[in-house]
Formats: C-alpha cells, sequence, structure tokens
C-alpha cells in the first residue's frame, strides 16, 4: 500500500476558506490559502487567530498546538504559488457561477490533471461549474457546513462528468 500525503490549496481566505484552512491543518494537513490581496490576506489571518484563541478558551484545542497548526498554513496571493504542487483544490470564493466557472477554467490551465477540483458552494451545480473546464471529470462540489472549523460534516457532490476515481479513490482518502 502506498502513502499517499494529500497537498492542499484554499482558493479564498474569507470564512469558509480560512476556516476550511483551520480545519485542515489541526487534522494534520499543510494547507495554502490564496487570498486576492494582503488586506484579503490580513482578514483571513486574523480569523485563524480568532478563531484559535475561541478553540484554546474552550480547550477544544491545546494552546501548546497553536504554534504547529499555523505553521502549517501559508498564504499567498499568487494563484499560481497556492496551487503548485496542490494534489486537492477546494475553491471558496462569492457563490456566483461566473465567477466560480473563471476561476474553474483557470485552476484547470494551472492544475495537473490528477488534482482535484473543489467547490464549497451551498447551491450551484459541480456540472455547470465546470462548464468551461477542459476536465470536468475531476470537478466535484464539497459543501462543507459553516462553522467549517468547528461542523465535521462535508456534504460531497459529483457533477455529470464527474469521475468515478474521482470520487472514489481520493475522496476516500479524506475520510481517513
Amino acid at each position: 500500500m502506498s502513502v499517499f500525503k494529500e497537498e492542499l490549496a484554499i482558493i479564498g481566505s474569507g470564512t469558509m476558506g480560512h476556516s476550511i484552512a483551520l480545519s485542515a491543518s489541526i487534522a494534520g494537513f499543510n494547507v495554502k490559502i490564496w487570498g486576492i490581496d494582503n488586506n484579503d490576506i490580513h482578514r483571513g489571518k486574523q480569523g485563524i487567530d480568532e478563531k484559535l484563541n475561541l478553540l484554546t478558551a474552550y480547550e477544544v484545542v491545546d494552546s501548546n498546538e497553536i504554534k504547529n497548526i499555523k505553521e502549517r498554513i501559508y498564504f499567498t496571493n499568487s494563484l499560481r504559488e497556492c496551487v503548485n504542487n496542490a494534489s486537492f483544490v477546494i475553491e471558496g470564493i462569492p457563490e456566483n457561477l461566473y465567477l466560480k466557472q473563471k476561476m474553474f477554467q483557470e485552476l484547470d490551465e494551472l492544475c495537473s490533471q490528477n488534482v482535484i477540483l473543489a467547490s464549497n458552494t451551498s447551491g450551484l451545480s459541480p456540472t455547470d461549474i465546470a462548464a468551461l473546464a477542459l476536465y470536468p471529470e475531476r470537478t466535484v462540489v464539497t459543501h462543507f457546513w459553516n462553522p467549517g472549523h468547528l461542523i465535521p460534516l462535508v456534504e460531497v457532490i459529483r457533477g455529470e462528468q464527474t469521475s468515478e476515481q474521482t470520487v472514489n479513490d481520493r475522496l476516500n482518502y479524506l475520510k481517513t
């Protein structure tokens, strides 16, 4: 059995983006987060600090782990840098189909074919989101419940062209 280490990239450092990244980091994953600019990144970092302070106050996270958790999270305003070497990308930009389609079109060009592209949408179709993508078979919706760092529930929705390999092989890995 081969050992696979997921390399996560989160597109968007807003409420859901930084919450998903925090959850992944607490679980031991290294995460890169893309923010649109330095102000967006600053707000994302502030959100993580606030959530970690609260999680520590309620003894959900050991205060001795905060440094390690924060070291596993890397922010950048370069989309290319964020997805470089990623094996799994979760997009968390605003709920606008056009914006998501354009982002998936760009991600499709930046990421190798074996990278899963997921959208954290609560109401848009993965088929519609992947409509402009070259490789729609790797697109899924991973709808994290809000707050993403507290509720251990993710709804996975496949599109009409999502492959079995995308759903079974890789998403099953994340259950561990």
